[in-house]
């Protein structure tokens, strides 16, 4: 272990004190992290909110005593653009309790903000009321369901209650009566992990990226580097062996990529990103550091020189890194595109992260996030165990 620390030691000072590696290493990361995160920080967003309008009332249909149609009226009325501006609501109707049923869901699911249910007999009592019959029924109030502690959710109620209290002030106007509407709110529980957070996303994408520009520059340059300036035939002639060299390498990466984590993950909180740490979330972790760390000797297997091993480490940086899903979801791109993304170590990666720290559910399968990159070190580690020349 004595050999072991030394080498560790040695290549982590030489990492630390290297202005580029630092800069690939720790500050590049946090910087795409910061850029993208504010330029795309509202991706999924928009200034509309989108409403579900439930209207169940049933008598008076098309008459001029249907008061029901007064209230979706003024509400589409308001989700019409004027002057090139988006619309302030975007709606979806229906009349069923089927419907109904589809819309809370969607609710759930943060895909709508609210849901408006007017209820069966709403224009036979507004009509009652305003004429003053002595018609006893059961009010049944307009229901909101809506979110707590939404943004978006909020906004969605108070249009929706200004368009209620719109339509009382006309009828109390007309009729002289009390208030004949007051909507009853119901609030719909998020369903745990639904809402898409791009800066969730991000982060969870920038640590694989980190992980693997470690794996892939940092262990090419301690090989191929060393190599050509003939330092490991020198390590070699003392009492070191390659097992020695390759244990207190990998430590000295693995240690690099545990600060690289602490950053991004320190500074993805600063700027608002909630992710789960628990077991799952650590467990992938060192599963993603353990599969990405193969890919740097697997490319100084291919490289007869540090400038070539560069060259190829960039290569697949760019592959991995633009086709692997880090970024931006992969779930609308053309075929090809989707092919190689769905080919290589890094989707799945991504995917098993994101879906351990909650941030999103993984579209492939639990057990190829795990077997996928898991085979491609397997593989990477065999053929670069056969292939790589220590001397040239």
């Amino acid at each position: 272990m004595k050999y072991v620390s030394t080498i560790f030691k040695a290549l982590f000072l030489s990492n630390l004190k290297s202005p580029s590696s630092l800069f690939w290493t720790m500050i590049f990361p946090v910087i795409l992290l910061v850029i993208l995160g504010s330029i795309f920080l509202n991706v999924g967003k928009s200034i509309s909110v989108k409403v579900s309008i439930v209207n169940e009332s049933s008598t008076f249909k098309g008459s001029n005593m249907d008061f029901a149609s007064y209230i979706v009226k003024a509400l589409r009325n308001m989700s019409k653009a004027t002057d090139d501006k988006v619309p302030l609501l975007k709606i979806e109707s229906g009349t069923t309790s089927r419907f109904l049923k589809k819309s809370v869901k969607e609710l759930k699911l943060d895909k709508i903000d609210a849901v408006l249910v007017i209820p069966k007999f709403f224009n036979t009592y507004i009509y009652a009321r305003t004429l003053h019959f002595p018609l006893k029924m059961k009010n049944e109030p307009i229901e909101i369901y809506t979110r707590q502690n939404s943004q978006s959710s909020n906004i969605a109620f108070s249009i929706l209650d200004s368009v209620v209290s719109a339509f009382n002030k006309k009828f109390i106007e007309r009729s002289g009566t009390k208030k004949l509407v007051v909507p009853k709110i119901e609030y719909i529980s998020l369903k745990k992990s639904s809402s898409f957070s791009y800066l969730n996303f991000l982060v969870t994408g920038i640590i694989v990226m980190a992980f693997m520009t470690v794996a892939l520059f940092g262990v090419t340059d301690d090989l191929l580097v060393q190599r050509e300036k003939k330092v490991l035939r020198r390590i070699f002639v003392a009492p070191v062996d390659r097992g020695h060299y390759l244990l207190g390498m990998t430590l000295s990466n693995l240690t690099l990529e545990v600060f690289q984590f602490a950053l991004i993950l320190l500074v993805g909180m600063w700027m608002g990103a909630k992710l789960n740490l628990g077991l799952n979330a650590i467990l992938y972790i060192l599963l993603t550091l353990v599969t990405t760390m193969p890919l740097g000797f697997f490319v100084a297997s291919f490289a007869k020189s540090a400038n070539s091993g560069s060259a190829l480490a960039s290569m697949f940086n760019f592959l991995f890194m633009f086709l692997g899903g880090l970024f931006f979801p992969i779930t609308n791109v053309p075929f090809a595109v989707k092919a190689i993304a769905y080919s290589i170590p890094t989707t799945y990666l991504a995917n098993g992260l994101r879906a351990a720290m909650e941030v999103s559910p993984s579209p492939t399968p639990i057990y190829l996030n795990i077997l996928v990159p898991v085979l491609w070190a397997v593989v990477m580690t065999l053929y670069s165990v056969r292939h790589f020349k220590w001397e040239v």
